[in-house]
């Protein structure tokens, strides 16, 4: 049986992603079974998750558990008990929306009651937070930010919503962050410019600000599956626009050396850019100033806003039950366009989104974009035609319907742009039932990074991994599979953990500005053949470090595809002899020196890249690995971090029952790409047996029936959306795969011949893997059969239980045993 701890965090999971009925079921079935004792513990807790429910759920479980308190309390005291007042009690007395009272382990308060005359309920709240932040966890975004902001946000969210004074609450939030930003970003680069210098503290303070509009907009990222109806989505936007807004010109406002934030915004518009899809044209409009220089803000105002305001008009259409809430959007430089896709209405089964394209000069638009938008069904373009292109445009019916042009009063292009929607809507909406419904779970970003915030993750379970070293030093390994999140987990650590500071680092492509420095300046030193100085790693991490370290603090430093670094390495020493010793050898030697210390951590895909050179490899001995977490999931609730990816996967329109996660889970275990290309055969399947998706709740015997007919070695040798791992499979496996890497060649090989000899429960016993071992067809020697074993299991690649070797990942293996391994 769950604990209640469990429990709560189940139901706040289930919030998260918008459901409703489940999380209220399990909290009525936890509040009657508790004792009175357990409800004297768990009160607080109890009413700060009930405060996250919307107001007539939260009526009903906050009158549930006064009785059950009333009633336990009486009937071991024998006597009539006055019970502390519930959120509904504050809000009878206050007439404002409330959240719940902290909880004595919470850090951060929520506001329970008006505080004064004429002063908006929880401000006062929010700004003792603020400072908080500010004076003990600067930049700590996910572990400080995160939470707090959440509590204050879902207030200020449910005000908005129930008040007549929404503008007050929007007002408070910009207010507050503008303030909190100034203050907090004067302060960092000023303790930054006199340890780095202005071009580094400058970089670190543009970094900062990337993250804290990231935070803003995972919050209104994962409260957009609960915004179903009109108040819900209008209070969304002006939340996210009006703090926004107050970042930036908080921002803005800052004195840097011979600088302004003013002037700095404009110099990384690119990096902000995609933010004015989700704004409200008002604020859009001040946010272009802030952010654009003047010809740039022009050209915004001309084609952007105006689309914005046609998106803004639909929500606030009369008699209408579809809201279109923007749901991605992103800025592509080279072609001077701005995409923003819009919610398509729920009854839709033909797409998820519907796109609008805005060109913001002449020089972009061409007979050939707007053609090849009209056959993507973009649903309108806002942009100037050159005379060329309006004669394009003129004579075709389609065309004509879908291009607005710019350059006309501002209200002219923005009826225009309604239209256009509306006949979008219109033709969704009237599709016949029998038009093939469009695979939802392709809309999931998987090669698009321009578009994976929205879809943005929280993986509470790395970090909790990368907190069990808060007080050892050393070096850790971290292996996975490929594309197990990784890189992303990686970059999504705080600035600062406790005491120590985190400097993530790659290896590979680069998520952020500087986020291979230190693998580029080791390149460097090698193209140029430089020895590298007694201090070369320590130099080098500090510089990486996005805020400033100070003498003596501990020094988290990720690594991450860590093989690339000692491949490299390993081939410039063997290319150049004298490499090894004025590159390589010192390099590793500091690597140990500096982990004495500090915590490097190693993330890759296999456990052995480390081992080079080894007769004098005074690093290796010191690395330890660690079994890294893949999307963690609550077996029984859908709940956790695999909840929430699925979720986003499937939008949040097809619902899904507790069982099919687990099933589904079975065979995925939480690989984030497997899982996502195995919903999106799993949808086309649907499809396929004309499910009807609108409505749909999935249950186990839905996976099944799916298992049954699509994941067989032979549907999974014919099936595209595996290509990825089918060949990235078939060149481990092969001899070139030996050459490069023995351990993945083996490990491969084991994944294909316990899938072959058990395609059901992808399992073996352990003397049967020791026999497999045997048979792999290897051209020279293969590592040791108990070294695998250890290793690949804490690598994602096999699961050990008693006397059982099982595969971990079900389609990896399955993907295994499907392809024929490429000659060399």
């Amino acid at each position: 049986m769950a604990t209640p701890e469990q429990t709560l965090k189940n139901v706040e999971d289930l919030l998260a992603v918008g459901q409703a009925e489940k999380p209220q079921l399990l909290l009525t079935e936890l509040i009657r079974q508790m004792s009175s004792a357990a409800l004297s513990q768990w009160r607080a807790d109890l009413l700060k998750t009930i405060g996250k429910f919307q107001p007539k759920r939260r009526k009903q479980l906050l009158q549930l558990l006064d009785q059950k308190t009333i009633a336990a309390s009486s009937s071991v005291h024998g006597q009539k008990t006055t019970v502390a007042p519930s959120v509904a009690h504050v809000q009878k007395a206050t007439n404002e929306p409330s959240l719940v009272h902290e909880s004595a382990s919470s850090s951060y308060r929520i506001p329970a009651a008006q505080t004064g005359p004429g002063t908006l309920a929880g401000e006062d709240a929010l700004r003792q937070d603020l400072a908080r932040l500010s004076e003990q966890h600067i930049f700590q975004w996910s572990s400080h930010y995160d939470p707090c902001l959440t509590r204050h946000f879902d207030y200020y969210l449910a005000g908005m919503k129930e008040s007549t004074s929404a503008g007050r609450y929007a007002d408070s939030a910009q207010r507050l962050l503008h303030d909190h930003a100034s203050d907090i970003f004067a302060k960092g680069y000023g303790y930054q410019v006199e340890r780095v210098g202005q071009p580094a503290a400058m970089q670190k303070s543009v970094g900062g600000l990337a993250r804290f509009l990231e935070l803003l907009l995972a919050y209104y990222s994962t409260r957009s599956s609960g915004a179903v109806d009109r108040d819900s989505v209008q209070a969304l936007r002006s939340l996210f626009s009006f703090s926004l807004l107050g970042v930036l010109q908080g921002y803005g406002s800052v004195e840097f050396q011979g600088d302004t934030g003013a002037t700095v915004l404009p110099r990384h518009f690119k990096r902000v850019a995609h933010y004015l899809a989700f704004l409200e044209p008002t604020v859009a409009d001040a946010v272009a100033d802030l952010v654009a220089d003047d010809d740039l803000a022009s050209r915004i105002r001309r084609a952007v806003i105006p689309l914005l305001e046609s998106i803004d008009r639909l929500i606030r259409k009369d008699h209408e039950d579809y809201y279109p809430l923007p749901i991605f959007g992103r800025y592509l430089n080279s072609r001077g366009r701005f995409e923003i896709g819009v919610r398509a209405p729920q009854s839709v089964t033909s797409r998820h989104a519907i796109e609008a394209h805005a060109y913001l000069g002449y020089e972009h638009v061409t007979p050939f974009v707007l053609d090849e938008a009209l056959a993507s069904s973009v649903a309108l373009v806002v942009a100037p035609l050159p005379p060329d292109v309006a004669a394009h445009v003129s004579p075709k019916g389609r065309l004509n319907d879908m291009v607005v042009r710019t350059g006309e009063r501002q209200d002219d292009v923005v009826e225009a742009a309604m239209h256009a929607w509306d006949r979008q809507i219109y033709e969704l909406r009237s599709k016949l039932p029998q038009t093939t419904p469009y695979n939802i779970a392709r809309e999931f970003p998987l090669r698009e990074p321009a578009k994976t915030t929205f879809y943005h993750v929280k993986r509470t379970s790395v970090r909790n991994l990368l907190r069990t070293f808060d007080r050892r030093n050393g070096v850790r390994l971290w292996c996975s599979v490929r594309r197990s999140g990784k890189t992303t987990a990686c970059f999504d650590f705080d600035f600062t953990e406790g005491n120590s500071a985190i400097v993530p680092q790659t290896c590979g492509t680069e998520p952020t500005p500087r986020g291979r420095l230190f693998y580029d300046r080791i390149c460097d030193a090698v193209a140029t053949q430089t020895a590298i100085d007694n201090d070369f790693v320590a130099k080098i991490v500090r510089e990486c470090a996005p805020v400033s370290v100070e003498n003596g603090q501990r020094i988290v430093f990720v690594v991450d595809e860590y093989e690339t670094l000692f491949g490299y390495l390993h081939a410039a020493a063997t290319s150049q002899g004298l490499l090894r010793y004025t590159i390589v050898q010192p390099l590793l030697n500091q690597l140990v020196e500096f982990a004495r210390d500090n915590l490097v951590v190693f993330l890759g895909q296999q456990p052995d890249a480390h081992f080079i050179f080894m007769d004098q490899n005074q690093l290796a001995p010191y690395v330890e690995q660690d079994s890294f977490p893949l999307f963690e999931h609550i077996e029984g609730t859908g709940a956790g971090e695999f909840g929430l990816l699925v979720g986003k996967i499937l939008s949040d329109r097809i619902e899904t029952s507790p069982r099919f996660m687990d099933a589904l889970y079975g065979e995925t275990a939480g690989h984030p790409f497997l899982t996502v290309n195995v919903l999106c055969v799993l949808v086309d399947w649907l499809i396929e047996q004309k499910k009807p998706l609108h409505g749909l709740r999935l249950r186990r015997d839905h996976f099944w029936s799916f298992h049954k007919q699509k994941l067989g070695f032979d549907e999974i040798t014919l099936c595209k959306d595996y290509s990825f791992f089918r060949e990235a499979a078939r060149q481990a496996m092969s001899e070139d795969g030996y050459r490069s890497n023995r351990w993945l060649y083996t490990t491969y090989w084991v994944l294909r011949h316990i899938a072959m000899a058990n395609d059901k429960d992808l399992s073996v016993s352990h003397g049967d893997f020791v026999d497999i071992m045997s048979r792999i067809p290897a051209p020279g020697e293969l590592p040791d059969a108990n070294e695998v074993l250890r290793t690949a299991s804490q690598a994602n690649f096999l699961h050990v239980s008693d006397d059982q070797v099982s595969v971990k990942i079900g389609m990896l293996g399955r993907l295994a045993a499907s392809v024929r391994p490429a000659q060399a």
